[in-house]
């Protein structure tokens, strides 16, 4: 089974930002929808001045830094990742906000916060890479308020099918685990999965594909996949240069490759208490 929640592996896929950041630039380049995809997951958050927040997974705080002018006064927000290198990418980003964001390296499995903490938790793009997703999720029902609401944000099985075709085209070996991942917490999964922890669940879907132009972001968001599925353990070596090529070859047929996206939110409330 190829990797997507082996915790080692994924530390390697997030020591920096290079790898998350090949895989943003191309949905920021050639994304259809033009609000955009982090504008998109902050408008549906309902938020209000005072509130405590827990982001789990942070990554780069895209979210927070594309919005800072939009966040309500008086947030002391909490952001986590597993990893330091994303934590310092992260801090940077949002330095702007000043003193009432903290900063922890914090595993979602084991959340070192007390009960009925904070208002808000997100997860965004991220329980697919737990290895006990219902233990994090315990967690997050455990530190959220009985008033509160988690957000996670996910994909479904149909995500970038297209650039899982192109791949199967060049080698039927190679794995992008979209449906492995999209069975871990996808869209078609995680209602049920978060209905064990919490007693509301509903899902928002985000409406948006890629036309892409240029096949050399798009080889480079590929090969950032380290890690996440087994495109690294394939595609290697003179394979690289091959590759490449195979891609150029179709990009010279129309000029332009279209690529379907499919994600979305989960809105999650009223937390069971075990």
């Amino acid at each position: 089974m190829p990797n997507y929640n082996n915790t080692e592996e994924m530390k390697k896929q997030y020591a920096s930002y290079n790898n998350l950041g090949n895989r943003v630039l191309l949905h920021q380049l050639y994304s259809v929808n033009k609000l955009g995809w982090t504008n998109w997951v902050f408008q549906n958050y309902q938020l209000s001045s005072n509130q405590h927040i827990l982001e789990l997974g942070c990554g780069n705080a895209g979210i927070w830094s594309s919005n800072i002018n939009k966040i309500p006064k008086g947030i002391m927000l909490k952001l986590t990742d597993f990893s330091e290198g994303m934590l310092e990418v992260a801090k940077n980003n949002t330095a702007e906000i000043g003193d009432s964001v903290e900063y922890s390296v914090v595993d979602a499995q084991s959340i070192p916060y007390g009960e009925d903490v904070f208002d808000v938790v997100i997860a965004n793009h991220m329980l697919y890479h737990v290895p006990n997703i219902h233990k994090a999720l315990n967690e997050i029902s455990r530190v959220i308020k009985p008033s509160g609401v988690f957000y996670a944000t996910t994909v479904g099985k149909e995500n970038l099918k297209e650039i899982n075709d192109l791949l199967h085209g060049f080698d039927a070996r190679v794995d992008f685990a979209v449906d492995h991942i999209a069975e871990a917490f996808g869209l078609e999964t995680g209602e049920k999965i978060l209905s064990q922890h919490f007693n509301q669940v509903e899902l928002l879907r985000y409406d948006d594909s890629l036309h892409i132009t240029d096949p050399k972001p798009l080889v480079d968001y590929i090969l950032s996949s380290q890690s996440i599925g087994n495109v690294n353990e394939i595609i290697v070596g003179a394979e690289i240069e091959r590759f490449s090529r195979y891609i150029d070859t179709i990009f010279s047929k129309s000029g332009y490759i279209n690529v379907k996206k499919d994600a979305g939110m989960f809105v999650s409330s009223c937390p069971k208490r075990g």
